[in-house]
């Protein structure tokens, strides 16, 4: 007797385990064609209007012709699939009668060498151009499709179409989280990601390049940020602290008398790709700043986005490089008042109130860095 529960149950969970991995819908296949004691089973993306075969996962067909190349021309239920109600499972002797299919191309050519007769499926997920469907076949010595068999596949089909939409999604996302991850790889200065005791979360290149030159004296110990320096360093433990305790969402850290810092800054980021092995304590973003290595911000956009001037895009090109009003004033030979009234113009149009809120809008919106 057929148990719903207990069917849903066991191909669910198959469903759900591998199809939200690369190629997963294969092991899936091989179980559901199990299940419904078939030799095969088939899932395609195939275009809506023409005989085209986007992409397509089998098991149990090995031979007659290549469904996705040729066979796909002479199959009868391409049309009742695709202009049935979506999730309505067809069997393929409610479409063609079995003595006229015995007869027919694609019974010879593709059903007959692979020792199949039977088929049943359905179409469950559609856009403007394609759609998938499942196909499961069978000899013609094991009996056509049941009502039963047919209630169970269409107990599934939403299911299918779940599935597929969670996988485009986490594609979707892991695509973000890949275009993020080259950004901050492409940036020309160093990114650390820390947890609250300061050890290592994740790093990009530029500051893989800076812990092994040991540039400012900074070092990677027992996976934990350390400055040689004794004073650089007491002042990087004592920021951390800050911001543990929520003090500061914004600290620096002075390593030269040229001018180079680390600024740091508490994570809000919920979430980061694995394939940066985060761990999800992350909670520091700290950068490296060095006035003589540039930090470019894309001038244009920092137009369109704030309407910045020209001299003020020029001053928030110093201020993320580390220098502090007085500094920057000198660089661009002008007083220190005309340089705090166009800080103050910069913050209103970016509408923040203070300047460590300035740098972190500038350093963590990628799109404002030019990495060209």
């Amino acid at each position: 007797m057929y148990n719903k529960e207990k069917t849903t149950s066991t191909l669910l969970h198959a469903l759900y385990d591998n199809v939200t991995c690369p190629d997963g819908w294969v092991p899936f296949l091989q179980q559901i064609a199990v299940h419904f004691d078939s030799p095969s089973a088939t899932l395609r993306i195939t275009d809506r209007e023409n005989p085209v075969v986007h992409q397509s996962f089998a098991t149990g067909l090995d031979q007659g012709l290549d469904y996705d190349h040729e066979a796909v021309i002479f199959d009868p239920f391409r049309a009742s699939l695709a202009n049935g109600p979506l999730g309505k499972v067809h069997t393929s002797s409610e479409i063609i009668s079995d003595r006229a299919f015995e007869y027919c191309d694609h019974y010879q050519l593709f059903f007959r060498p692979n020792g199949n007769f039977y088929a049943m499926g359905t179409q469950f997920e559609r856009d403007e151009s394609s759609a998938m469907h499942i196909g499961i076949h069978r000899p013609r010595s094991r009996g056509m499709f049941t009502q039963q068999e047919k209630a169970q596949l269409e107990d599934l089909s939403g299911h299918f179409r779940r599935v597929v939409q969670l996988t485009r999604l986490t594609n979707q996302v892991q695509v973000a989280l890949t275009q993020a991850h080259n950004a901050f790889n492409a940036l020309s200065f160093g990114v650390w990601m820390l947890d609250s005791e300061l050890r290592c979360q994740w790093h990009n290149r530029a500051a893989e390049d800076a812990l092994t030159a040991h540039c400012f004296g900074l070092r990677q110990r027992n996976g934990q940020l350390t400055i040689d320096e004794s004073t650089a360093g007491a002042a990087l433990m004592q920021a951390s602290r800050k911001l543990k305790k929520g003090e500061s969402q914004c600290e620096s850290v002075q390593l030269s008398a040229s001018g180079a810092s680390l600024i740091l800054f508490g994570s809000r980021m919920a979430a980061l790709p694995s394939s940066w092995k985060v761990g999800h304590n992350a909670n520091i973003i700290v950068f490296l700043l060095d006035p003589h290595m540039a930090v470019p911000l894309d001038h244009a956009r920092l137009k369109n986005l704030y309407s910045l001037t020209a001299a003020e895009a020029r001053l928030v090109d110093l201020l993320v490089r580390g220098l502090d009003v007085t500094e920057a004033s000198a660089c661009l030979h002008v007083t220190t008042h005309t340089t705090r009234s166009q800080l103050k113009s910069i913050m209103q149009k970016t509408e923040v109130t203070r300047q460590p809120d300035l740098m972190r809008k500038l350093l963590l919106s990628g799109g404002l860095v030019n990495y060209e």
